[in-house]
């Protein structure tokens, strides 16, 4: 049954640390436990949540459930729509999104941590994927333009296909909604971050066709 306190009793849980039961209800703004109950239990019913007796005392302390496929669900729950954009800004989101992309180059790991939490559907693409190779088989089309100028290397071309991803994903939550707190500056750090890495790759290309066309006498 939909009910407001649902979200403002995710949002406090979203730090993905423990709280005490009476706290969750003063948090949400009542001033007995008993009034939330039937909310706590149908989040421990749901997994939402890992529920404890506190040492010491009679009650309960609740902790959000930080598996894989709990936090899916918590995202793609109906009533908690509203809350994607806080709940990919948590700490702990990333780490159990993202991980199987920390065999990317250089800075490529943490760029794509700051697109997930930027964009809905960035998010949504990438967890399609099991793994960075399938979305380099996925995406070799995207990278025609590098192979045609022979402007291309791994870094190069992995940073060129998730600018192309998160582009369009953002133009998608532009329209639908999805889109968290600096997506433009992103977008530009990114350009940016391309720009530094053509220029180093075509550095060699531009010695090599100098060293060819030298003055002849």
């Amino acid at each position: 049954m939909k009910s407001p306190v649902k979200p403002r009793l995710m949002r406090i849980l979203l730090d993905g640390e423990p709280h005490s039961e009476i706290d969750l209800a003063t948090g949400v703004g009542f001033t007995k436990v008993a009034t939330i109950r039937k909310r706590i239990d149908s989040f421990e019913r749901a997994r939402f949540i890992i529920r404890k007796r506190e040492e010491g005392s009679a009650g309960y302390y609740c902790q959000l459930n930080c598996s894989r496929d709990t936090i899916q669900k918590i995202y793609d729950y109906p009533e908690f729509r509203a809350l994607r954009p806080e709940i990919r800004r948590a700490v702990w989101f990333c780490p159990v999104f993202t991980q199987q992309f920390a065999v990317l180059p250089e800075n490529l790991p943490l760029l794509i941590d700051e697109m997930v939490r930027a964009s809905h559907t960035f998010f949504e693409t990438i967890c399609m994927y099991d793994n960075p190779e399938k979305i380099r088989e996925t995406y070799q089309s995207a990278l025609l333009v590098n192979k045609i100028t022979g402007v291309s290397d791994p870094a190069f071309d992995d940073l060129c296909i998730y600018y192309q991803i998160f582009l369009h994903a953002v133009i998608r939550d532009i329209h639908y909604g999805g889109l968290g707190e600096g997506f433009a500056q992103l977008l530009n750090r990114t350009q940016e971050s391309l720009g530094h890495r053509y220029a180093e790759c075509i550095a060699p290309v531009k010695k090599r066709v100098g060293s060819a066309g030298g003055v002849h006498t």
